[in-house]
């Protein structure tokens, strides 16, 4: 194709120089050692690519370059004194929770041990990572396609003295950052935290100690949330527990913690109380006791949601406390059946208003073996609630699951419903339920068809139209050599902008904040792969995304698809790819119409050992 061009000389003067290189590469299993102290062991692939991308709104590029994929490992004077591992590679498929690779990556990954076994173990790690041509997902289904980069920078230092309480620091940075297909709008996020861990043993007690700190900043683009929101923010927790054996094989915990925040809409503060106690007077009796108190209840429930810090939308500077106390009672009769019995008791302070109840429920489990049914297992459970204007209403908790072989059909299913069991916040969901199944055959010994469904519902809601669904199925069938696989997944609800500039499905009402966001994601997708005379290999697909985000009145559409083929012929330690990629997006939130993009590369690189 490029015969006769610049850079079809470049790429043919490269790939000759390259040949010959590797060609005179010796291979030598084992390891080597520099001077007296320092082993090596390095192996890996090195090789020269070419690739060039054009699109309708971006102009043509073209690049040429070596690309590497190797491991370098190896200690000084001894391992546990100083050990080391660098791994750089190009062309590698790369994920993470907010983002998947789909084409290729290219980056470093490095780690140091030092001292180990010793008072003061410790370790540094590093890693950068660029993806092309990547998914950003919204509540976890694959919506908006682009590229990302991001890095990881961690610390971990301890102390360790026998009689002493050990001591364990941990520092860590990271940031990421995505990129619209075709245009340079960005959403990046980056988060620093450093955490102090001490555990200690005192007259009989187990006692642990820690403090975390989380600084957190997020860019979120207008296609994602039609306008453009960062905010800041930071939190700091403060812990500490204590566990003790109680006679009758019991235990007894006592735990405080106190967590600070401040982001976008102002400070908050919640501290936590709790004690609990749990013996069993008989092998198959166990009975448990907890008591909780939470001076500010929205603090504590939007730090559950997002993890480290709370979110942007939150106002959780309201005082909203909270007193609670279980018990709970499990009996084991035998033969598969299991009963336990509870009450749960609430009084919360919210507004100047005090909300009261007491749960009471019990549930029965049974899982059983036999010829006929294969492995079934069920529970159900009964749930009522009392407050001091009268009873609510009964809550049902039920479960059914079962996996079974028929001949050479593999079979899994299982359904589950829940109403009414939250024990803390009265406001969450109400009910949910969801259902889903598997089924593999096998048609003989080349031949395997598999299929697979899950859908999940928000049942009853504090508020309407706060609920969530989500549906999800594959399959695939394979014939030897060849192989197809498809996809579909969908979700829908309502959502909140997390910490990092993510969407987070969740179930909570409005009486939290008038913020939340509407979402409606679909994706759905197909791939083919083949190998050819046990070198060649063959693969490509074809991936469709859509999706839907409104904040209040303001809203944005995203769709887009994408095509791939990838080629790798492997002839003994030489490795000949070739890939091409043609992506298509288009976003109400960047004027101009769809963006297109195509892309392919070629490389030639061989597996060696160095030493």
């Amino acid at each position: 194709m490029y015969q006769g061009t610049k850079a079809g000389k470049l790429l043919a003067a490269s790939t000759i120089s390259l040949v010959i290189a590797l060609a005179c590469v010796a291979s030598a299993n084992g390891q080597v050692t520099v001077g007296d102290r320092l082993n090596l062991i390095m192996n890996g692939s090195l090789g020269t690519s070419y690739e060039s991308s054009f699109g309708n709104f971006t102009g043509s590029s073209h690049g040429l370059g070596f690309g590497i994929n190797g491991t370098l490992d190896g200690y000084y004077f001894d391992p546990k004194f100083l050990s080391f591992q660098v791994r750089p590679y190009y062309d590698r498929m790369q994920s993470n929770a907010d983002s998947q690779s789909i084409t290729r990556g290219s980056g470093v990954e490095g780690s140091l041990s030092l001292f180990g076994g010793s008072h003061f173990p410790g370790s540094i790690s590093y890693g950068r990572d660029f993806s092309s041509n990547s998914e950003f997902r919204i509540a976890g289904v694959p919506s908006v396609l682009g590229n990302s980069s991001g890095s990881t920078f961690d610390i971990a230092w301890g102390a360790q003295f026998e009689g002493l309480p050990t001591l364990y620091a941990n520092y860590l940075v990271t940031d990421s950052t995505s990129t619209l297909l075709g245009t340079t709008n960005d959403s990046k996020s980056s988060s620093r935290s450093f955490s102090l861990n001490s555990d200690y043993r005192f007259a009989g007690f187990n006692l642990h100690g820690s403090v975390n700190h989380y600084n957190t900043e997020f860019l979120s683009p207008s296609f994602l949330t039609a306008v453009t929101i960062s905010n800041t923010s930071s939190s700091t927790n403060y812990s500490v527990t204590a566990t003790h054996r109680l006679p009758l094989s019991g235990s007894l915990g006592l735990a405080w913690s106190r967590t600070t925040s401040e982001n976008g809409t102002g400070d908050s503060a919640s501290n936590s109380y709790t004690a609990s106690a749990v013996v069993s007077p008989w092998r198959r009796l166990s009975i448990s006791e907890t008591w909780n108190y939470t001076t500010n209840v929205i603090a504590a429930i939007t730090e559950r949601l997002s993890g480290e810090t709370v979110p942007t939308f939150f106002n959780s500077g309201s005082g909203w406390n909270a007193m609670y106390m279980n018990t709970l009672s499990t009996l084991t009769l035998g033969y598969g059946l299991t009963v336990s019995g509870h009450v749960n008791y609430r009084l919360q302070h919210f507004q100047g208003r005090s909300l009261e109840d007491t749960q009471y429920g019990g549930s029965v489990t049974f899982r059983k073996i036999n010829h006929f049914l294969g492995f079934l297992h069920f529970s159900i459970g009964v749930v009522d609630t009392a407050t001091q204007e009268g009873n609510n209403g009964v809550g049902l908790i039920t479960n059914l699951g079962m996996t079974r072989k028929f001949g050479r059909w593999d079979t899994a299913a299982d359904v589950s419903y829940s109403q009414n069991t939250e024990t803390l916040i009265t406001i969450a969901t109400t009910s949910n339920y969801s259902f889903g199944g598997m089924v593999r055959r096998k048609l003989n010994p080349s031949t395997y068809w598999s299929a697979s469904f899950r859908e999940s519902h928000s049942g009853l809601t504090a508020q309407k139209g706060n609920d969530n669904v989500s549906e999800s199925f594959a399959t695939s069938f394979s014939w030897r050599r060849y192989s197809v696989a498809g996809n579909y997944s969908w979700s829908s609800g309502a959502a909140f902008l997390g910490v990092n500039g993510t969407l987070t499905a969740t179930p909570l009402g409005s009486i939290i904040t008038n913020d939340f966001l509407t979402f409606d994601a679909r994706s759905y997708g197909i791939n083919a792969s083949t190998r050819l005379f046990r070198a060649l290999t063959v693969n490509g697909g074809y991936t469709n995304v859509s999706s839907n985000t409104f904040l209040k009145t303001l809203g944005t559409f995203n769709n887009g698809g994408r095509f791939n083929a990838r080629l790798e012929w492997k002839l003994r330690r030489l490795d000949f790819i070739a890939g091409f990629d043609h992506a298509m997006q288009e976003s109400s939130a960047v004027p101009g119409g769809p963006r297109a993009v195509n892309s392919y590369y070629v490389s030639l690189s061989r597996w060696f050992n160095v030493f």
